[in-house]
């Protein structure tokens, strides 16, 4: 479905939805997301109904195992000893670690066997099974096992309604590319009758907009000179292969976040408020910083369900115990996260793809990370020396988002490349042979964009750079607009929207579709 497409269907959606008894309009929903899901690809829907069924069947057994085993611990309380009670805590417990291990394992399995089957296939020297990747597995399968083991823990009961739940593994805005939502978060949102609020319909229109520029108008647009750099990287020295980074840092944070704005207005349209996704990642003053603004619902997600399980391993404690008696208690203490965060990018570079690269660039993030956390100690001796003047300084707070930006992009030199050995010889290329004459000599205008494109695509960004400098102020910016006087506001908006159709219909790259719809 092309995005005009899908604008369009999603305005006439929420047509019908508002035209719906109020009753009837979480159904309505969950017809139209399963419309769209088939229509999208019907060969797919197997794969979204598995993980429904499977997910909704097992976190019920869990809950109904745990309601059984309270209800008789209450009725035989007098007369049940101390152990008596813990061995039936015990064996309940067990039986709902095997319904949650059954389900754990099935969707991830799936989730495996359709992502990875062809590089495994290839690396064992057999002919790939040339499997479906179905649209937006990752996003909703780690939704529903985050709510799977939400109910395993104990966070909430069970939904008992499986079209409910339906609806909430398969909303149709969120399986383009998330963000990856929490049941409690969400589910109710879905199911309660939204009435129909201009005010809603207003800031969602100016959200899509403004996702549609950030993907139509600059990610799309870049595209083309991403692919000749990275696609040819042997033809060009370090200095064009730096500007091929940049533009491929400008185009994945545009696709990417430009959709998560497409469909957050999309979802306002029926009233609901889907979870941030990206908080201007590049303003970020250290690496760890650019993760919780990058992706929010996905480092959410390997935060609770990864990070901290991990870390509070058994193993892990005992680690950072002998590590305190070994080298200090700071080290020892900052053990489990270092430790941590090496496993959970690790794990989101084999879930970008199993290949050397993404390995690589998960491990990269991964070192850093845990290097920052066993040196907080010393950055922090090193701040209070520095004194708050200078550390409190906008120099300062400059030259850190610099910094935190050169090492982001150095990982994108891994994350980008078709192969691990690529991005060794691009950086290499960058720091010891730039080349400079090919920044005059033409070379930039054989790339895939003609100049009208280099100004748009300047005058694009210096407006999405100004944008985020205001809302990294405080700033709402629709909200702004929304209480501006009708005239300057009808004004503003049509300027705009002529920019961003311009721009678009004269573009001369091209279209392409988002970047982690198959993730």
């Amino acid at each position: 479905m092309s995005l005009f497409t899908l604008i369009a269907f999603s305005c006439a959606c929420a047509g019908l939805y508002y035209f719906c008894p109020l009753r009837l309009r979480w159904m309505l929903l969950l017809a139209v997301s399963y419309f769209y899901y088939a229509y999208c690809g019907a060969n797919a829907l197997p794969f979204i109904l598995l993980t429904t069924l499977s997910t909704w069947a097992g976190a019920l057994m869990i809950g109904r195992i745990g309601e059984k085993a309270k209800a008789e611990l209450k009725a035989r309380k007098a007369e049940l000893s101390a152990a008596d009670k813990k061995a039936l805590k015990a064996a309940a417990k067990g039986r709902q670690r095997l319904f949650f291990w059954l389900v754990l394992l099935l969707n991830f399995g799936v989730l495996g066997v359709l992502k990875y089957s062809a590089p495994v296939t290839a690396l064992m020297g057999r002919p790939a099974l040339n499997l479906l990747l179905p649209l937006g597995i990752s996003f909703y399968t780690f939704q529903s096992m985050g709510y799977l083991i939400d109910v395993y823990n104990g966070k909430y009961a069970p939904e008992k309604n499986p079209a409910k739940f339906a609806l909430f593994v398969s909303f149709f805005p969120q399986l383009i590319q998330g963000p990856i939502a929490r049941h409690d978060q969400l589910a109710n949102q879905l199911t309660e009758p939204h009435r129909f609020d201009i005010v809603n319909i207003h800031r969602g229109l100016l959200l899509i907009l403004w996702g549609f520029f950030k993907k139509k108008v600059i990610a799309d647009r870049a595209l083309p000179l991403v692919a000749e750099v990275f696609g040819n990287q042997g033809a060009y020295g370090g200095a064009v292969i730096v500007i091929g980074v940049l533009f491929y840092s400008l185009q994945q944070y545009c696709d990417f976040s430009g959709g998560i704005d497409l469909v957050t207005g999309i979802a306002e349209l029926f009233g609901i408020r889907l979870a941030p996704n990206f908080k201007r990642p590049y303003f970020s003053i250290s690496l760890g910083d650019f993760w919780r603004r990058w992706h929010i619902s996905l480092g959410g997600w390997m935060r609770d369900y990864v990070f901290y399980p991990f870390a509070l391993t058994k193993p892990v404690a005992n680690l950072s115990k002998a590590a305190k008696k070994r080298f200090g208690t700071d080290v020892g203490r900052a053990l489990p996260a270092a430790l941590g965060n090496i496993l959970v990018f690790l794990l989101v570079g084999i879930w970008h793809g199993a290949t050397w690269n993404y390995v690589l660039w998960g491990l990269y993030n991964g070192l850093i990370l845990a290097m920052s956390a066993l040196l907080e100690p010393l950055y922090k001796r090193t701040n209070e020396r520095l004194g708050d003047r200078v550390v409190q300084s906008r120099a300062f707070y400059c030259w850190r988002v610099l910094r935190t930006f050169i090492i982001v992009n150095i990982g994108w030199y891994f994350d980008r490349a078709v192969l691990a050995s690529d991005a060794f010889k691009m950086l290499g290329k960058t720091l010891c042979l730039p080349v400079f004459e090919q920044l005059s000599d033409g070379t930039l205008m054989k790339l895939g964009l003609a100049a009208k494109d280099y100004r748009i695509l300047l005058i694009a960004t210096l407006i999405l750079i100004a944008v985020s400098v205001l809302q990294e102020r405080g700033m709402s910016i629709r909200s702004r607009i929304l209480s501006m006087p009708v005239i300057p506001r009808t004004i503003l908006l049509y300027a705009f929207m002529y920019f961003v159709l311009a721009a678009f219909m004269g573009a001369t790259s091209g279209s392409a579709g988002f970047m982690y719809a198959v993730f």
